[in-house]
């Protein structure tokens, strides 16, 4: 054993040779191996001691079952014999006694020869007739004379018994018979102490027989319950006897044998019952086997194998020793060369592995490793020149991946699998605030802003890390060095490996800020109005559901006021839009100043503002309106140099006195309005049922007969507005405007007959006529391209879109061709049955626009979730771009979004050629308004048209 030193000199290890390593590993082998055989050799001998002891165990029960037998059948047998020559059956059968005294004489006689101990002579009924018994043997009792005479009796054959008083006889109980019947029986004894000297003579096994204690006879064992009647060699083993009883107390232990240690001797011990060899016989016999010389012979046997193994391995080792030394020898001098291949120095390697070749004919295993050192020394040389190379490649991919780390603009970091950072690219130290040092190190969960939000991210990484997902998606506030926050959408992935320092996440971070902040605006879009910053229409009416159901619950009331300003469009129309906006935000703020703070206020369109006063009764509602005309009578409106008398037609309704529900309420605001108009304007009027009935029956009349006859005659028809293309002019498509032709040659607009259709049910019928309408133009001119509207009952029923499918299929119809407009309104009153028809009727190749975006709540769900094409602005977002900076920035944060889920947008509503660049500038696809074109009997096909005949018009 010697101690090496590593080249760098940093540590030492203690070196043990490859010579004494061998030495050691066969010597434990072979050390293995002698032991596995000295105990496989021990474990043959004992088992095969263990089995012979046990087959002749059993020879000695069958042996000593036999010596009982035996002696029961001679006696039986001498039984039947001595009964049939005395005619004995015939002298009991008469009861002559002189005769039967006679036979038992005659029967004393012969005991010598008989080897009998005693004769008995017995009636069947148990009574003894005659009897001769020797010197030491006793009497039997009589109840154990009539038990065995009744069981010879019963069962008419002969019976064995042991009896022991002191002597032990076995005892043979033969049937005497006469003329077929029982009529005595013959009892014949014989000692038991001649069949066991017999036993141990021929066995070599001592004996012993233990029967109760209430039996007169032996020494008594009180452990065992059991007095020993006969007992061979007893001044050996009646000690043995007791150390036994000592140390089994239930002597049913010795039923599978065991080996006993006793007075420097080994005895094997076994119990066999005695109703085993005579049925129903108490008491046991215990035989006694002395084991002493087999188990020295197994001993000594095992020495003498000890001895030879021991031998044979110290020869082995010195064999071994001299074998390995010389090749070992040559194998360290091979080691000691091949760091010079670690080291670059191939010709100084080749050249001493030439030298320790072997120059004989007979080579060996270790000149072929030399063989193939010189040829790794070859292939060695060869790979490091490729390698030097590819690290060269290597190094130019590296550079330009970290360029594209380093340029990309999104955060790219790398992590461990307890979410330590190991790296971050540029950016992610730019948007951060800390520099690449500075991340590293970092837990990438105190990046994450939200200390709630902390625990999830940190489970769902261990989840990543332990297979349990293959991908992490999650949003969230990151916290930045000067502590401001940036939402950030993060994408974690499990690289295949992990690496030297422990990296095994790669997480992909982008910068969405913006887009929160642009979706923040919409969300507040969906429930406000963008010019008052009150409440929409949307938003009012979910306000008024829940005051309405509140009411209803409690049985309280609340006040629905509704306002029309009177005068606005003379306003509009004098002084420009400008000027309407300044009074609807002049209203706005006189409503904000005079509400209390539990009353909502909205505008719920163009003119018309609407209030919900919550535990207002008539007599309040009342004095707020007549204040507020009060105040607004007395503050005329100025724009520029012109003023203005303003008020307000204000109609008022009560929760839920007047309407079975909120529609029901809100028609019956808006009559009460209507009515405060005729009552002279800038005036007040509280709902009566009266003018509902009158003036819903009326209107509902006349519009229901007017429409029936006005679809049976087709006077329902299509005017055309252009939709053009931004960038080249082109009309791409002409929304289908209903008209209805009045009787008296008037064309009425939809606002006029619609709502009436919508009460009296209509609306259904109507959509499936303009449904039909425009098929019928599609299919007679196939240059046409429509978007047609259509109602919320449309997206209720689904029976319309028939004609659909057969136009397509049996006529040919290309369905792109088509475009169905539908408001927000129509999806969310039935969002599931809405999805069911639109993907119904996309199928076919139809195609779906929400209208009047920007009108409503505006929600970018319907567009996510519904299979719409189309978005079209409505004009009340465009109208002011050109003037309006904040309006300018939110459009064009809309139409972000809105192609951000590859819709196509239209913007409606253009007016004048600055909007018209506006909107091309930011991007909007098509364009549709007065500017381009009113609409019209025929259709147009491009700008420069469009223009034209709106000037001539």
């Amino acid at each position: 054993m010697t101690m090496r030193g590593t080249k760098s000199g940093t540590s030492k290890r203690r070196f043990i040779g490859l010579q004494w390593k061998s030495f050691l590993w066969l010597s434990i082998l072979l050390l293995s191996l002698s032991t596995a055989f000295y105990a496989l050799n021990y474990y043959s001998l004992t088992s095969q001691f263990r089995a012979q002891r046990q087959a002749e165990v059993i020879a000695l029960r069958h042996h000593i079952r036999g010596l009982f037998t035996g002696t029961s059948d001679r006696l039986i047998r001498l039984g039947g014999a001595l009964a049939s020559v005395a005619n004995l059956g015939d002298a009991l059968y008469r009861r002559n006694p002189d005769k039967i005294a006679t036979a038992v004489t005659d029967y004393a006689s012969l005991r010598y020869e008989l080897d009998l101990r005693q004769i008995e002579l017995y009636t069947i009924d148990a009574n003894r007739v005659g009897s001769w018994t020797q010197s030491g043997a006793g009497k039997l009792p009589e109840e154990f004379i009539r038990r065995a005479i009744k069981t010879v009796k019963d069962e008419e054959r002969p019976l064995s018994l042991l009896y022991c008083q002191p002597t032990c006889l076995i005892y043979a109980f033969v049937p005497i018979l006469s003329s077929g019947k029982n009529v005595g029986v013959v009892a014949l004894g014989q000692s038991i102490a001649d069949f066991i000297i017999d036993f141990r003579l021929i066995t070599g096994a001592d004996i012993a027989l233990a029967v109760p204690t209430n039996e007169n006879a032996g020494s008594e064992q009180p452990q065992w319950g059991v007095k020993v009647a006969a007992l061979t060699d007893a001044a050996k083993l009646t000690a043995l006897l007791q150390h036994l009883s000592d140390l089994y107390p239930n002597p049913s232990e010795l039923d599978q044998g065991h080996l006993l240690k006793w007075d420097n001797a080994h005895y094997d011990v076994n119990r066999v019952l005695l109703n085993e060899i005579i049925p129903d016989q108490p008491g046991f016999i215990v035989l006694i086997s002395d084991v002493s010389q087999r188990l020295n012979d197994i001993k000594n046997a095992l020495h003498d194998d000890m001895l030879m193994a021991l031998g044979s391995l110290l020869a082995a080792e010195l064999i071994l020793l001299y074998l390995i030394r010389v090749p070992l020898w040559r194998l360290g001098q091979l080691t000691r060369t091949l760091p010079l291949l670690a080291e670059g120095a191939y010709d100084q390697a080749r050249d001493r592995f030439s030298n320790h070749r072997k120059k004989a004919r007979f080579r060996d295993e270790i000149d072929f490793l030399y063989d193939s050192a010189i040829t790794l020394s070859h292939q060695l040389e060869e790979n490091s020149l490729t390698l030097a190379a590819k690290n060269s490649e290597l190094a130019k991919e590296r550079d330009f991946i970290q360029g594209l780390l380093d340029s990309a603009q999104v955060l790219v970091l790398t992590q461990t699998r307890h979410g330590i950072i190991r790296a971050g690219n540029n950016f992610a130290a730019m948007l951060t605030g800390y520099s690449p040092q500075q991340l590293q190190g970092q837990r990438f969960i105190d990046l994450i802003a939200d200390d709630n939000a902390k625990p999830e991210v940190l489970g769902k990484l261990e989840a990543l890390c332990s297979h349990r997902l293959q991908q992490m998606e999650h949003e969230h506030e990151l916290a930045c060095k000067d502590k401001k926050r940036r939402q950030i959408v993060w994408v974690h992935t499990l690289l295949h490996q992990e690496y030297i320092d422990d990296t095994v996440v790669l997480s992909v971070g982008m910068d969405v800020t913006e887009r929160v902040h642009a979706e923040t605006q919409m969300r507040w879009l969906a429930n406000h109005d963008s010019l008052t910053s009150l409440a929409n229409r949307h938003r009012f009416i979910e306000d008024l559901t829940h005051a309405y159901d509140e009411v209803t619950r409690t049985g309280g009331s609340a006040a629905l006021l509704v306002f029309d300003l009177d005068h606005f469009k003379e306003v509009n129309d004098t002084s420009g839009h400008a000027a309407g906006d300044a009074l609807l935000r002049m209203v706005a703020d006189e409503l904000r100043a005079r509400a209390r703070s539990s009353d909502i206020i909205a505008r719920l369109g163009g003119d018309e503002f609407a209030m919900l006063m919550p535990q207002t009764d008539g007599y309040g509602a009342e004095i707020f309106a007549n204040d507020l005309n009060e105040r607004l009578t007395n503050t005329p409106f100025v724009f520029g140099d012109k003023r203005y008398r303003i008020g307000a037609s204000i109609g008022i309704a009560f929760l839920p006195q007047h309407g079975a529900n909120i529609q029901e309420v809100m028609a019956n605001a808006d009559i009460a309005m209507y009515e405060a108009k005729k009552a002279g304007r800038s005036c007040a009027r509280i709902f009566a049922d009266d003018q509902k009935q009158l003036q819903m029956l009326t209107q509902n009349v006349y519009w229901k007969d007017i429409l029936i006859h006005a679809i049976a005659k087709e006077h329902l028809f299509f005017h055309f507005q252009p939709m053009v293309d931004a960038i080249t002019g082109k009309t791409l498509f002409n929304e289908a405007l209903l008209r209805l032709r009045m009787p008296d040659g008037r064309i009425a607009l939809p606002g006029e007959f619609l709502p009436s259709a919508e009460r009296a049910g209509f609306n259904y019928d109507i959509d499936c006529y303009v449904v039909q309408a425009a098929l019928k133009i599609l299919l007679a001119d196939p240059r046409k391209r429509l978007f047609v509207n259509l109602s919320t009952a449309a997206l209720s029923h689904s029976d319309w879109t028939d004609v659909l499918a057969q136009a397509v299929k049996d006529q040919h119809l290309v369905s792109d061709r088509l475009v169905f407009e539908i408001t927000e309104t129509a999806v969310i009153a039935d969002m599931e049955k809405a999805r069911q028809i639109t993907n119904k009727v996309t199928s076919l190749g139809f195609q779906f626009a929400v209208d009047d975006f920007g009108a409503g709540f505006s929600s970018l769900y319907y567009l996510k979730h519904l299979p719409v094409k189309y978005v079209k602005l409505d004009q009340s977002l465009i109208k002011d771009i050109v003037v309006n900076q904040e309006d300018r920035n939110f459009v064009r944060a809309i139409i972000l979004m809105i192609h951000a889920y590859g819709k196509t947008i239209v913007g409606e509503g253009v007016e004048d050629e600055a909007t018209l660049e506006l909107l091309r500038d930011m991007g909007v696809d098509m364009i549709q308004g007065f500017y381009i074109s009113r609409p019209q009997k025929n259709c147009n096909s491009s700008i420069a048209k469009a223009r034209s005949d709106h000037a001539h018009g």
